[in-house]
């Protein structure tokens, strides 16, 4: 999806744009992070006091990498420990009096869940498939849509969707043998 072309929209009084990016040298300032977090098939959507169901996302704060940014807003908003993340891209947006800042984007899969504190402007997540994230995102255009449809490639194409080996032997060490489970007696005569 190299060919993919992304909008450029307003947003209020800002106009918005996506670039696909690996690496963030170069792009100051960076004032926001923005994360398509996924678990298996389905993709965490937040929703967000005054805003409604929206990625994960927040401002970087003082001395905070966006790396370290987003693992924080992912736990905040969305009670979620991430295993893997890698860069997706950035927003670009220009003010009115055409100054820009940055949000890097980040894709990432979910580890496990936690709890959301109470501290948090989210009310809950919603594990959602992609092709239903329209029908409930709080800001639905164009951009938004091609950014969407952008990580859900990306993610298919970089990480592999499912759930780790380790978890599926955590499931079955905790399972103790009864009459019903137990298959060894079912070949016993």
């Amino acid at each position: 999806m190299a060919s993919a072309v992304f909008p450029t929209v307003r947003w209020g009084e800002r106009l918005a744009t996506f670039r696909p990016r690996r690496r963030w040298q170069g792009i100051q300032p960076m004032r926001a992070v923005l994360l398509f977090a996924f678990f298996g098939e389905r993709v965490v959507l937040c929703d967000i006091e005054g805003r409604g169901w929206s990625v994960p996302s927040g401002h970087i704060q003082e001395g905070e990498t966006p790396e370290r940014a987003i693992r924080r807003e992912a736990q905040e908003e969305a009670g979620i420990i991430l295993n893997r993340i890698q860069p997706l891209g950035v927003y670009t947006l220009e003010e009115p009096d055409g100054s820009r800042w940055y949000a890097p984007v980040f894709i990432g899969d979910v580890a496990h869940f936690t709890t959301i504190p109470d501290s948090s402007e989210s009310h809950g997540i919603l594990l959602i498939p992609p092709e239903d994230v329209q029908e409930v995102y709080h800001l639905w255009d164009p951009l938004i849509a091609e950014v969407f449809r952008y990580a859900l490639t990306q993610y298919r194409e970089r990480f592999r969707p499912g759930v780790p080996l380790r978890e599926i032997y955590e499931q079955f060490a905790r399972v103790e043998p009864t009459p019903e489970n137990d298959t060894s007696s079912h070949f016993q005569r």
